[in-house]
């Protein structure tokens, strides 16, 4: 008996796709080697960070924390003081004789010309 299943030649297919269907295996075989590249370089990329974090002194896992805390506490989001207070401190090293006469000297005359 004979129920009309022809089976499909990939040729014979609309449009052409019977190449399509027969390159499947080479795609996957690029893909894998595309796929285990990237894996290998983003390894790579963070073998070096944690390197170099290491080399910097800090802990990998929490940079972020260190690096913020760092700069919270730079002088870069230090208030700025006032000419007075930096004439203040400049007499205080002067008294306790962290700098000479002549630094201070010239110190002061940065600080009031600035």
């Amino acid at each position: 008996m004979d129920f009309g299943y022809v089976d499909p030649d990939p040729d014979f297919l609309p449009g052409g796709m019977g190449g399509v269907f027969e390159a499947i295996p080479v795609f996957m075989v690029i893909f894998a080697i595309v796929f285990i590249g990237i894996v290998a370089f983003v390894i790579f990329v963070w073998i070096r960070n944690y390197k170099a974090s290491k080399n910097a002194g800090m802990d990998i896992f929490t940079l972020e924390t260190d690096l913020a805390t760092r700069a919270a506490n730079s002088q870069m989001f230090a208030p700025r003081q006032t000419r007075e207070q930096k004439l203040a401190e400049l007499e205080g090293l002067l008294a306790r004789g962290v700098i000479t006469r002549d630094e201070y000297t010239q110190a002061r005359l940065k600080i009031l010309t600035d």
